[in-house]
């Protein structure tokens, strides 16, 4: 392997180079005939005299559940390096995975019931309180009917009697 010593000159304009403009290390070494890493590394020690590079805020994309749970069945039977590709072209990391995993499962296993709506409950008392009340009513009725029948019979075998008209 053939290593080439740059000038101290080259090597600051290259870093100059970088830190003025919004290209990536591999687009401006190419440009420059340079590797990435060797760029990568004279920003990092020479960098340090110029001024700091503003970073770019991460655009991070705002993932729904339905896009979550797509991701972790794309890449439940990946191997390493399918993983890797699949993760840098979305934007992910696999702590981001993981925790797509995690409130999956977390979502998935409530422990006990699930608490009912207030309003259900109170109108399942209001139903449950004239279901009662109607059978109450029911039961009165039927004891009234079988009152009067039984003063009708009584009134065709005995017949009436006058004091009671």
């Amino acid at each position: 392997m053939k290593t080439t010593n740059y000038s101290a000159a080259f090597r600051q304009d290259a870093v100059k180079k970088y830190l003025s403009s919004d290209t990536s290390y591999p687009e401006l070494g190419k440009k420059l005939g340079i590797s990435s890493s060797t760029l990568h590394g004279w920003v990092k020690k020479y960098g340090s005299t110029e001024p700091v590079k503003k970073l770019k805020p991460k655009k991070i994309k705002k993932w729904t559940p339905e896009e979550k749970l797509e991701a972790i069945i794309k890449t439940s039977l990946m191997s390493d390096d399918e993983l890797g590709q699949y993760l840098r072209s979305v934007g992910l990391t696999s702590d981001d995975l993981q925790s797509f995993k995690t409130s999956f499962i977390d979502s998935q296993s409530t422990k006990g019931r699930p608490k009912l709506d207030p309003e259900l409950v109170k109108l399942r008392k209001e139903v449950k309180s004239l279901n009662s009340n109607l059978k109450k009513k029911d039961r009165a009725l039927a004891e009234y009917s079988a009152r009067v029948i039984l003063l009708k019979k009584s009134h065709e075998i005995w017949g009436t009697n006058e004091e009671e008209q």
